[in-house]
């Protein structure tokens, strides 16, 4: 299964558009994990197959949402910025091996406990030093998963530093909170 994964674009509709375009007849699916900043009947969030609440989002949205094995959600109810002890928790509890979730405007891939976390970034702009959004394509095959994140207007796919600088930034944050 191929899918699209994209969150925090924050009215950044002509980013969002162009993903959508780009996109909609080479994905199985298609996921935003919150801060559309949209209504639910939006026909933007029309293309997507699953929607989550972000922190940014007033619309009525579900916290999270259980596709086969993988659980998807915005982050900010699970404090991803401390970690993920409570979405692990979630995961096993609900059979997912999977996350996908949003909140940090930071693309990354991790592994925990044998559950993959793939956050795309956001779509509208990224925190690093890097200065552009980003999105996610997922192969997901026998429970295995490839995971490319790709630059928000040329859809090239990003060099991997910006996972290394992304997973640095992460660390400082949580000496923050």
């Amino acid at each position: 299964m191929k899918i699209l994964v994209v969150s925090d674009s924050h009215m950044f509709n002509e980013y969002l558009h162009h993903v959508i375009e780009k996109n909609m007849n080479k994905v199985d699916m298609m996921i935003h994990c919150g801060d559309s900043s949209l209504n639910i009947d939006d026909p933007l969030l029309s293309a997507f197959d699953i929607v989550v609440k972000g922190n940014h989002d007033d619309a009525l949205f579900p916290k999270y949402q259980i596709y086969q094995n993988i659980l998807i959600t915005h982050g900010h109810y699970y404090h991803v910025y401390s970690g993920y002890d409570e979405l692990i928790h979630l995961c096993r509890e609900n059979k997912c091996q999977f996350c996908f979730h949003g909140h940090t405007h930071v693309p990354t891939l991790q592994y925990h406990e044998g559950i993959l976390f793939v956050n795309p970034g956001s779509l509208m702009m990224n925190r690093g030093q890097y200065g552009y959004g980003t999105y996610a394509i997922i192969n997901i095959y026998n429970d295995q998963a490839q995971v490319e994140f790709h630059h928000h207007e040329t859809d090239e796919i990003c060099p991997f530093h910006i996972i290394e600088e992304g997973l640095e930034l992460l660390e400082e944050f949580k000496k923050l909170v």
